[in-house]
């Protein structure tokens, strides 16, 4: 039977398939599927939770593949792969997956290739690294699929089966949706995260805003910032390092996260390490292996080991384009830092660098208000106390508390011992290394080197700085206090170092610019209080010295006793100069050899007796030289001579000093002080026993005139009976006495007719009305006219002009008047004549016809007071002490002493005249001439004075401010004709740049100003444009002469002044006159003029002077004085007589305007002939006119008229000495 036709019994037999079984459990499997299919969607739709999702994955994976195990891999960009989510078939099936690395794994492989892998058994796979769990497990079969979304391989997932062998395409089909879906899954947990880590930023970002506007402690904010960072990266570790002051380098401030110990001590120059590379760029830097990258040096790798440090970034905190240091954090695994990771640090640095500059900002405001309150504290106390020490304590005080030192001092220069200075003076901090004295050696440390540079000076190590030269002891001393950096600044008063101001650190380092400028700050308040403690002194010292200078005074003039005055003088030395003894002395009789005739705080008897021998000892120098000596060790001076030496030694004297004692060039006595201690004694003590030695001579002089006295009044009367001037005395009008020279002026043959009438009999009728009214006045006290100009009547009728110069005198006993009468009628003739003539003059060159009148006034009265004052002088010679004449005399030499003043004025508009400028007080001027002024502008004017008590001083010739104030004041007057206010005013003004701009010729600064305002009738514009022009006047014909305000411009011009006029038609007028402020100076009084002939020469003499009465007295002075004298009245006859003259001619004497010839012409000629003979010019004019005129050359020997025949003899001897 065949195998087709058998029966199939089986088929009959076998039990029927339970297909029904089959079927149910198929459908519980596709319910399972759906089950967890339906699981993972929902979950994949609302799961937040990356892990879940991939949990739910392998679980979907586990079951629908029917495998043991599922596991999901997620790439996030490191060398290692770590499990995002895995499950178990059951529990007992469980185990630790551990991480593998990328390269060399199944899971790095399908990620690398993005293909799928199917493994029949894991286990004979050696990229397989979960080998005991493969084995515990009994893991063989896998599928390893990459997870790709939008091309990019996010992670992959792995399934492992118990069995052994392939797969099927349902198989991989699944595996490849559950690939795909774990994908999905990776992505939306990575976006996820991402949101939650940019919302987790964005609150950091906010919180760290938060604590920079809200905080300005810089420690809290970058605290905050380094946290912030750490925690935004998910970083290990953190820290921001921030740059050093006064170098490159940083330091860390804050590194939460670390482990090592060792970041306080770190200090990373740029280009060390990570951060040194992100300080020398200037940009962000980032390393996936710190120890591995060849771009890092060495220089933190032991730390870097400790700490575990894989992956790095850092970035710059850069504040206003500098880079002031990094925020940076790093990981100890493999976790790569993202280009995200950068953009936030950098945003975080943004925030640090605010903070850091806020809080910069804060502290500098902070700081300068303290400096500013520190200032204000010292700059109070300097206004409101004199107490220099304490101001100075509380200057080194606020130096060491704002600039952070820790000590300070000051250091004054010494100005007894030029080259040095006292240090510490006031101090804080400081020992006493250094000597209470040092020399001032520039380089030998910053403070001599300030001082002697003027100049802040300080340096960051001064035992090491090589700017500096220090001498062992300074070396020492810096040694000894322990600081390093020194910062020094010069206190400077104008020109003037008083010292320096000097702080010390301990710590190497610089100073900043606002540190030096601060200490500067703090320099000038040190300076004010030095200089107002100097003034203050000085004021004091001023003001005991004028008041013992003024008892000196009041005892000389008051006493003629020589012994009490000189011993006021030797109290008033040792006081003044504050010495422990002092003595004075003089020459008595004809003896060479000084006496010492008064002795204070000495220890001899007050009876002992010394004489000093000229050249020997200290005095004996002084008194052989004429000049003043010192000494600061008398008694081991080699400079000074051992005769005296056992005194000295006895007085125990160490520094002295003494003085020559002069009169009339000759050395009449001696004033010693001395002190027992090493005080030297300065030159302003010096200055002061020589202006007391100048009062001693004139106690002295004044001896010996009392003694001459009764001669001089005995010549008295002579001089007067002889004197070509008039002299007339009267009282009540009735004369008293009159001299020859005055009855002749009236036409008397003698003076007897004239005695006994009244004096208004030869008075003028038209004349006595005013000299009643001024008779009248000074009866009642107030201020008259001392010199008139009127005409008086001769006995044959006819009118004369005369000149009287009035003065009240004491006659036997009784007041009296005593006129001293001048003819003057040539001189008033000549005066018409030039009135008539001034028509023409105002037409042409009217400044040079000015100045040629004032000089031939000057000219012709100087020839005239040249011979009066001369005839006096030799009237005096003759007359006997005791002489009634001599009175009268000495009032005519005194009054052409005031004539010859008169000739000066006259130059004064022309602006050549000589000035005799001196420090002035306009306020005194103004007071002085009030009472005059008065009866001047009349009873219908008032005369007011507003003086501002605080007025400075300016150097100007008080006789021209007083002919500006008269002028102006004459003026007011004429333009108040109906009365009105005048009000002369002072006060301080301040010239600004505005006013100098708007007014030229004003310059600026401070000055005083000097005002006159009338209430008259006001000047229009085009009349003020003429004010200044000489001889213009508004007043009519004969009421003036229009050079009042010429001459007042000129005086003001000449004194550098500016003068400026406000007025208008019935607004009245506004002078203001501006002279520059000076600050207040002592100045010395005038010497006074010799009033005795020189002594007796030799020589011939060749006098040379047209005018005859002139020419003889020269001749009759040079005769008397011992000179042979050749006379000539013109240039050509000077000519002959030294043709003939067979002996020398030792000098020519000679006009300097002459008709034939000038005399510089005449001195050329003779000189050619007689080469060694001195010349001596006669005129006139001052040396400022004739140079102006090209006469005579600067520095030509001048004799000015009017001179006196002793200032003749005295130049005459000085000539031919």
């Amino acid at each position: 039977m065949s195998k087709r036709q058998r029966p199939k019994p089986a088929k009959r037999t076998r039990p029927v398939p339970d297909c029904h079984g089959r079927t149910l459990r198929q459908a519980d499997e596709r319910a399972e599927r759906l089950t967890a299919l339906s699981r993972l969607t929902r979950l994949m739709t609302s799961a937040t939770d990356g892990t879940a999702a991939f949990r739910g994955i392998a679980e979907a994976a586990t079951i629908l593949l029917k495998a043991k195990m599922a596991y999901v891999w997620v790439d996030q960009g490191a060398d290692t792969l770590r499990e995002g989510g895995s499950f178990w078939a059951g529990p007992e099936l469980a185990g630790r997956i551990v991480p593998v690395p990328r390269e060399g794994s199944i899971a790095g492989s399908v990620l690398t290739s993005r293909q799928p892998e199917y493994l029949e058994d894991v286990q004979r796979d050696p990229r397989w690294r979960q080998r005991a769990l493969a084995e515990t497990s009994d893991l063989h079969a896998c599928i390893a699929l990459p997870s790709i979304h939008h091309d990019r391989a996010v992670g992959a997932l792995i399934v492992a089966f118990g069995h052994r062998g392939s797969f099927t395409s349902e198989e991989k089909n699944l595996a490849g949706l559950l690939a795909d879906q774990a994908a999905i899954a990776i992505e939306n947990a990575r976006l996820y995260e991402e949101a939650g880590q940019r919302q987790r930023e964005a609150e950091l970002l906010a919180d760290v805003v938060r604590t920079v506007n809200t905080s300005l402690d810089p420690a809290t904010v970058l605290e905050r910032i380094a946290e912030g960072a750490q925690e935004i990266c998910r970083s290990d570790m953190a820290t921001i390092a921030l740059r050093d002051p006064g170098s490159d380098a940083v330091v860390f401030r804050h590194w939460p996260g670390t482990r090592y110990e060792g970041y306080p001590s770190f200090r990373i120059a740029p280009g060390q390490g990570a951060g040194g590379q992100v300080l020398e760029t200037g940009r962000p830097f980032r390393t996936d292996c710190y120890l591995e990258d060849p771009r890092i040096g060495p220089e933190f790798a032991t730390a870097v080991r400790e700490e575990g440090m894989r992956a790095y970034m850092a970035v710059p905190i850069t504040i206003e384009g500098h880079v002031e240091g990094f925020l940076g954090v790093s990981n100890r695994d493999d976790r790569v830092l993202s280009d995200r990771n950068e953009q936030i640090l950098l945003q975080l640095a943004a925030h640090a660098a605010v903070a850091i500059h806020n809080a910069r900002l804060f502290a500098d405001n902070a700081a300068r208000r303290r400096e500013a309150e520190a200032l204000t504290e010292v700059g109070g106390a300097v206004a409101s106390s004199l107490d220099v020490q304490k101001i100075l304590s509380l200057v080194v005080d606020r130096a060491c508390a704002l600039l952070g030192t820790q000590r300070s001092a000051v250091a004054l220069v010494n100005a007894d011992r030029p080259g040095t200075a006292t240090h510490f003076v006031a101090s804080r901090g400081m020992s006493r290394a250094f000597p209470a004295m040092r020399p001032l050696h520039p380089r030998d440390g910053t403070t001599p080197t300030a001082i002697v540079e003027r100049r802040p000076v300080w340096s960051a190590d001064l035992l090491n700085d090589p700017a500096f030269d220090l001498t062992a002891s300074t070396r020492a001393a810096v040694e000894a206090e322990g600081y390093r950096a020194v910062l020094s600044v010069p206190l400077l008063v104008g020109e003037r170092v008083l010292g320096a101001l000097v702080t010390y650190r301990d710590d190497v380092g610089p100073f900043s610019v606002r540190q030096v400028e601060l200490m500067q700050a703090f320099a000038h308040q040190a300076a004010l209080a030095l200089e107002n403690s100097r003034l203050y002194e000085e004021s004091e010292r001023r003001r005991r010295e004028s008041e013992v200078f003024a008892g000196v005074a009041q005892a000389i003039t008051s006493s003629l006793d020589l012994d009490t005055v000189l011993r006021r003088i030797t109290d008033s030395a040792r006081e003044l100069v504050g010495s422990d003894l002092a003595m004075i002395g003089f020459r008595e009789g004809d003896s060479e050899a000084v006496t010492v005739r008064h002795r204070v705080g000495s220890r001899y008897r007050p009876d002992r007796t010394f004489v000093i021998e000229p050249g020997k000892g200290f005095g004996g120098r002084a008194l052989l030289t004429g000049h003043p000596l010192r000494t600061d060790d008398y008694q081991n001076d080699p400079a000074v001579g051992r005769e005296y030496l056992g005194a000295v030694v006895k007085d125990d004297s160490v520094s002295a000093m003494v003085v020559p004692i002069k009169s009339e060039a000759r050395v009449v006595g001696l004033l010693y002080v001395a002190n027992r201690s090493h005080r030297p004694f300065s030159d302003h003590d010096e200055a002061t026993l020589l202006r007391l030695a100048d009062e001693a001579a004139v106690a002295i002089r004044n001896a010996q005139l009392f003694a001459s006295e009764r001669e001089s009044e005995r010549r008295y009367r002579t001089l007067v009976e002889s004197s070509i001037q008039g002299i007339h005395i009267h009282r009540d009008w009735i004369t008293l006495f009159v001299n020859p020279a005055f009855a002749r002026m009236l036409g008397y043959d003698s003076a007897s007719e004239l005695t006994g009438l009244d004096t208004r009999r030869w008075l003028a009728p038209h004349e006595l009305a005013r000299l009643e009214s001024d008779r009248a006045a000074r009866l009642r006290g107030e201020a008259v006219p001392s010199q008139y100009e009127l005409q008086a009547t001769r006995r044959d009728g006819s009118l004369i002009w005369v000149d009287i110069q009035v003065a009240e005198i004491l006659w036997e006993g009784e007041p009296a008047v005593q006129s001293t009468v001048l003819d003057i009628t040539e001189r008033k003739r000549a005066e018409q004549a030039l009135r008539q003539s001034e028509a023409q003059l105002r037409q042409v060159q009217k400044m040079e016809a000015v100045g040629q009148l004032a000089g031939g006034v000057a000219h012709d009265f100087n020839n005239l007071l040249t011979v009066i004052t001369g005839r006096t002088e030799l009237l005096l010679l003759r007359l006997a002490a005791d002489d009634p004449h001599r009175r009268d005399a000495e009032l005519i030499r005194k009054t052409a002493d005031r004539a010859a003043s008169l000739t000066q004025q006259l130059l004064a508009f022309s602006r050549k005249q000589m000035l005799q400028p001196r420090m002035l007080d306009l306020n005194g001027v103004v007071a002085g001439m009030a009472q005059m002024l008065k009866p001047l502008v009349g009873e219908t004017i008032e005369l007011d004075t507003l003086l501002d008590p605080t007025l400075g001083r300016v150097k100007a010739d008080p006789a021209q401010i007083e002919q500006i104030v008269l002028n102006l004041a004459v003026n007011a007057r004429d333009a108040m004709p109906q009365g009105g206010q005048l009000t002369i005013q002072t006060g301080n003004v301040e010239l600004d740049d505005a006013f100098v701009a708007a007014h030229p010729g004003a310059g600026a600064g401070p000055h005083v100003m000097l005002g006159v305002r009338d209430t008259g009738t006001g000047m229009s514009a085009e009349v003020q444009a003429h004010l200044f022009e000489p001889f213009f006047t508004t007043k009519g014909v004969g009421k003036g002469t229009g050079l009042g305000l010429a001459t007042v411009y000129g005086i003001v011009k000449q004194h550098g002044g500016y003068i400026r006029i406000e007025s208008g038609p019935g607004a009245g007028t506004v002078v203001r006159i501006y002279l520059a402020r000076v600050a207040p100076v002592s100045e010395d009084a005038p010497a006074l003029a010799a009033d005795a002939p020189a002594t007796v020469g030799s020589g011939t003499v060749l006098v040379v002077e047209d005018e005859g009465e002139l020419r003889a007295l020269a001749a009759e002075v040079l005769g008397i004085a011992g000179y042979s004298v050749l006379s000539a009245g013109s240039p050509s006859a000077a000519l002959e007589i030294a043709r003939r003259h067979e002996g020398p001619i030792h000098l020519l004497l000679t006009d300097v305007v002459m008709p034939e010839m000038s005399g510089l012409d005449l001195a050329d000629r003779l000189v050619q002939s007689r080469p060694g003979l001195k010349i001596l010019y006669m005129s006139g004019y001052t040396d400022d006119a004739i140079v102006h005129h090209g006469v005579l050359d600067p520095g030509t020997a001048l004799l000015q008229k009017p001179f006196t025949p002793d200032r003749l003899t005295r130049r005459v001897g000085d000539l031919l000495a």
